[in-house]
């Protein structure tokens, strides 16, 4: 149910949208540091210092220091605009980026105005790409790791007409009706990697259908594909996305234009298919009843599609029946027009309910307080929510297999509108869905509120479904009852159970009574709002109230429960001692050091190429590894760790002081209750942060302590804040405080807090309120600093301990009955505990039970539950180490994984010092390997899907000479062969060279023989031989087919050469040598074949 507010509520939100807004964490920013680094003059035409405009009838781009390689750690982008009667013909004449499975690392976008184009890694040059619009962009991206030569690419207008003869298909068809197919169809299959476009235009007022008469595309993973969109513009939206060999239904535009775009991959391919469009007003095209027969190498499946967006406009109920679908208000995404009143009903199968999510809501009015324009969602039972504003509601699950949904609008102002996707679930998965609930046929159960006994969450919808045998009649009691209050002004229960048909809702902290079904079925629904939260619930239900209540089992304890932390000895005892004592109501310097725990969080923001750290939160030290800050603090930037360093030991942030230490991260925990700016209350603004290494305290940095659980500070209690904030309260120019403020802040209640005019619903009891009340003591509320702490003594000479992290203040800092307000850090004790000890266990832990870290002479590793079936979804690693001078090796006693191509799904990868030693997923255990040094790591993953028995292996250290093949070699000449050579090599075989000539020298290396596994599909070597620079460890090529590579120059006097082979398709294999002597390798060159 949809929350409603009375007269006085709703002046109160203006007021307070108004006049004092939310300050969530408004971020000042001050320059600290800049990393040294060498700068570069920018070429014309590289894109990366912002974005290049080319609008020339042609030119031509590079990647950065082409052809030099790039650097790591760039973002380029180019924007084509050519005369709005041409297309853009785009083709590369080079293309070398780091190669990988899906282009995560360096990779090339090419974006149009209705999407993504392709993306493009590796050293196989992109076909020739032919926009359908004046209009490119190409966005060229690298990360950290590796580079190499990078591209050149060369772009022209040209005629559309002129597309077919450049791509080898599409390009602009106009008319009342026509083909379209892929080249050479049926009698070819289309080619890898290739890209045809079609822009279809009809006349005016027609609408665009396209009817599919032949369909044959490779099923696997939609890899090829048909993407049909609904016009040519930015923004129109796609119809469907087909592949696989089931024909797709007829598609219709709502416009006079159509595209459709056919993409493939670089492996299979196949027939292709063939369309035809026509303008709508003509007769629908027959399609051919016989179809050719399904090849028997590869299993179809039915590819199922979503059906395109129905929208009701104005008339009567749109009926939609089926498995899936989507539903979306007139226009979208344009603005929807006045005086709609829509709707859907929409039925699934029987034994099967409907779930309904809403994807994309702008809809005029404020969340909780609708009007006019609203979207109402109902079932047989209740109306199931009221929606507008902005903030999408929770995913509903109907009791039956019918939802309805109306839409309605006013003669005023409109918005986006909205969309929604539909489709049939069923019953037992209504708490993988929503998060709780049940779908029960048992006499018996438990049933509670999400996170019991802990707060419920806000914005949530549950349902638990109980349908027994006919004659039976179900009993509900409960025995725990804490929900918000009924709202006094409205009379209305905001967060509510309802329980069909019975005289409901309830809200409130008073038991319910017993209540007992009026036949075999009870339905019971639990609604939160966005607002106040409270403890919850909990209830049983029986069919005999005789017998003893439903227990449950207790709550199954963590591996890292019982982990104990090793938290500083010495805490809140400041060798140099703040001023203290004095009423200071408007913040004054702090001395320096004197709240040696203060940490200046630093961010290096993506808008700077170049490593240069701000200052923008403030933090904690809690612990020699942890900064506990706020969690808001992470809204931009949470997941990439290397843009953050947390420093310590500041006082003045304009200079590097003597005592400064700047750690960088290795963890960042938010609280995982925290859903700001989703939903609009800043509840659960604490977080932890992992330092990279560890801190050792002195007179300059130092830590603080923490409180007892669920202390409560009493009314008036002296505190103090501290941090780098805006000294100004101008929140339109915020400036940072140069130096550490401090000010002290008494402890307004959490009663008097939460009243209308204070912070009414925004606050909460795991949040403390400090400031002054009077009007001329308000300008101490404008100190402090996100994430900063605010720290109080329980006597004077106790020591400071860390009761709350800054979150929010009104906009300006300064605003009558507007304290700031702290996350109670007390409050949050078990979860501060939880984190710190999981994180100390998966550092330890390999994830499959057992050490991460194995160290002697010999042990034992296997997944999971061996020999039971390992887990979905695992994470194992372990990092072998045995005595110095020796190596590993390691021998799989059984071996059974989930099978998969490319070992995509379920694997055990291995690599050492060298690299990858392989990645396997068979039946077949690995053949023995030994580690190229001392060190050996594994890792174990598998998928949420097929699990199997896993593996069992042990490892022994062992002396080099015991390796299979390869070894330590020191003379100035020497021999290598593939194992087994002159016969074919062996299947898993890894071999390891290294070779060490005297310094100073250079190592050459040829091959006279040469005969491995070519690539496979997708172009990959799957057998090789790869050479590295021994010092520097960077590859020099990784070579495989029957060309002899070109004589590899090593630049420094350690080589290290790797062999290794597959499961498949065994080679007579190589045979090479490797000399210092100059004169002495062959003088003729090889037909070079290098393939990374």
């Amino acid at each position: 149910m949809s929350r409603g507010l009375s007269t006085l509520e709703k002046i109160l939100i203006c007021l307070f949208v108004a006049m004092t807004g939310v300050c969530i964490s408004i971020v000042v920013i001050y320059v600290t540091d800049k990393a040294d680094s060498s700068t570069h003059a920018e070429g014309s035409n590289s894109g990366c210092g912002g974005p290049q405009e080319l609008s020339a009838e042609s030119g031509t781009l590079t990647s950065w220091n082409y052809p030099s390689s790039y650097d790591n750690g760039k973002s380029c982008t180019w924007h084509i605009t050519v005369d709005p009667d041409k297309v853009i013909h785009l083709w590369f004449e080079e293309f070398a980026l780091e190669d990988t499975k899906l282009c995560t690392a360096d990779f090339i976008t090419v974006r149009d105005p209705l999407g993504i184009i392709g993306k493009y890694c590796g050293y196989t040059k992109p076909k020739p790409v032919v926009s359908l619009s004046n209009h490119l962009t190409i966005y060229f991206d690298t990360n950290e790791r590796k580079t190499d030569q990078g591209f050149k690419a060369h772009y022209k207008a040209v005629a559309p007409e002129n597309t077919p003869e450049i791509a080898g298909a599409g390009g602009f068809l106009q008319g009342d009706q026509g083909d379209l197919m892929t080249p050479g169809f049926p009698e070819q299959n289309y080619l890898n990697g290739a890209l045809y476009q079609w822009r279809i235009t009809v006349p005016e007022r027609e609408r665009v259908r396209l009817t599919f008469t032949s369909f044959d595309l490779v099923p696997e993973v939609c890899g090829d594909f048909v993407q049909v969109y609904d016009g040519h513009k930015a923004g129109s939206s796609s119809m469907g996305k087909f592949c696989g060999g089931t024909m797709p239904k007829p598609v219709e535009s709502s416009g006079n234009t159509m595209v459709v775009r056919f993409k493939s991959d670089s492996s299979l391919t196949s027939k292709g298919f063939k369309a035809t469009y026509t303008k709508s007003s003509l007769p629908p095209v027959v399609v051919p009843t016989t179809t050719k027969p399904t090849p028997t190498s590869t299993a179809r499946p039915t590819t199922q599609t979503r059906p395109p967006p129905t929208s009701s406009g104005s008339g009567g109920p749109v009926i939609l029946n089926g498995r899936k679908g989507v539903v979306q208000s007139l226009g979208f995404p344009n603005p929807y027009p006045a005086h709609l009143n829509s709707s859907w009903k929409i039925s699934v199968p029987k034994g099967f309910l409907v779930k309904l999510q809403i994807t994309d809501m702008a809809i005029t009015g404020e969340t909780g307080q609708c009007k006019e324009d609203k979207l109402v969602i109902s079932d047989n039972y209740s109306i199931l929510g009221t929606h507008c504003g902005y903030i999408l509601p929770p995913v509903v699950v109907s009791a039956g297999d019918t939802i309805s949904v109306t839409f309605q609008s006013d003669s005023r102002l409109t918005d986006r509108g909205f969309s929604a996707k539909w489709e049939a679930v069923y019953p037992e998965d209504i708490t993988e869905i929503q998060g709780c609930g049940i779908s029960s046929k048992e006499e018996t159960g438990v049933i509670k509120s999400q996170n019991w006994p802990m707060n419920y969450k806000a914005n949530t919808e549950c349902m638990w479904n109980i349908a027994l045998p006919l004659g039976k009649k179900i009993t509900l009691t409960f025995t725990h009852f804490d929900l918000e209050a009924k709202d006094i002004l409205a009379s209305k229960c905001y967060d509510n159970i309802m329980v069909y048909d019975i005289n409901s809702p309830f809200c409130g902290t008073k038991l319910p009574r017993t209540i007992q079904s009026k036949g075999n079925r009870l339905l019971v629904r639990f609604h939160t709002d966005l607002f106040t939260e409270a403890k919850g619930f909990r209830a049983y239900w029986t069919t005999n109230p005789s017998l003893p209540a439903p227990t449950e089992p207790p709550a199954q304890p963590n591996p890292w429960d019982n982990i104990i932390i090793d938290w500083p000895s010495t805490c809140g005892k400041p060798a140099i001692p703040p001023t203290v004592g004095a009423r200071i109501v408007n913040g004054e310097p702090a001395k320096p050091h004197s709240w040696p725990w203060q940490v200046s969080m630093q961010v290096w923001p993506a808008s700077q190429e170049e490593p240069t750290f701000f200052h923008t939160c403030g933090g904690t030290l809690i612990h020699k590894n942890w900064v506990l800050t706020a969690a808001h603090c992470f809204i931009n930037y949470a997941d990439e760790l290397q843009r953050w360093r947390m420093c310590l030991g500041k006082h003045n942030l304009t200079y590097t002081e003597p005592s400064q230490h700047c750690f960088n991260v290795s963890g960042i925990y938010r609280h995982e209750g925290f859903k700001y700016p989703t939903v609009p209350t800043v509840e659960f603004d604490i977080a932890l942060v992992r330092l990279d290494g560890e801190v050792i305290p002195g007179d300059e940095i130092a830590y603080a302590c923490l409180p007892s659980e669920e202390e409560v500070l009493t009314k008036g209690k002296m505190c103090y804040a501290t941090g780098w904030g805006d000294e100004t309260g101008d929140s339109l120019n915020a400036k940072v405080a140069e130096a550490l403020n401090q000010v002290a802040l008494p402890v307004v209640p959490y009663d008097t807090c939460k009243r209308m005019d204070y912070w009414w619903f925004q606050v909460k009891t795991s949040m403390i309120c400090c400031g002054y009340t009077l009007p001329d003591e308000l300008k101490s509320v404008c100190q402090g600093d996100s994430g900063g702490p605010l720290v109080c003594q329980d006597t004077p000479s106790g020591p400071w301990e860390v009761h709350g992290i800054t979150s929010f203040g009104p906009i300006g800092c300064i605003m009558n009955k507007k304290p700031s307000v702290f996350t109670r850090s007390s409050a949050y004790l078990p979860w501060i505990r939880n984190v710190i000890r999981r994180d100390i266990y998966n550092e330890h832990t390999s994830g499959c039970g057992g050490a991460k870290d194995l160290t002697g002479t010999g042990g034992t590793v296997s997944s999971m539950g061996y020999p039971a079936s390992y887990s979905n979804k695992a994470h194992c690693q372990w990092n072998i180490r045995v005595p110095v001078g020796k190596v590993v090796h390691l021998h799989f006693h059984n071996f059974s994984l989930e099978e998969s191509q490319l070992c995509m799904n379920d694997k055990v990868s291995l690599t050492d010092r060298t690299g990858s030693l392989g990645t396997y997923c068979s039946q077949v255990p690995p053949k023995d390997l030994v580690s190229d040094g001392d060190t050996l790591h594994i890792a174990f993953s598998s998928n949420d899907k097929v699990v199997d028995t896993g593996f069992t292996a042990t490892w022994r250290a062992v002396d080099p000479t015991e390796a299979p093949c390869g070894g330590s070699f020191s003379g100035d000449q020497g021999e290598i062969t593939s194992p087994n050579w002159p016969s074919d090599y062996h299947s898993q075989s890894v071999c390891t060279w290294r070779i060490t000539v005297p310094s100073g020298k250079s190592i050459h290396v040829a091959f006279t023989h040469f005969e491995l596994q070519a690539v496979n599909m997708l172009g990959k070597c799957v057998d090789y031989v790869e050479i590295f620079n021994g010092d520097t460890m960077a590859s020099l090529g990784r070579f495989c087919g029957f060309a002899p590579p070109s004589i590899i120059t090593i630049p420094s006097n350690t080589a290290v050469i790797r062999f290794l082979s597959n499961g498949a398709n065994q080679q007579q294999g190589f045979r090479g040598y490797w000399t210092t002597d100059t004169s002495s390798p062959r003088n003729h060159l090889h037909l070079f074949f290098r393939v990374f």
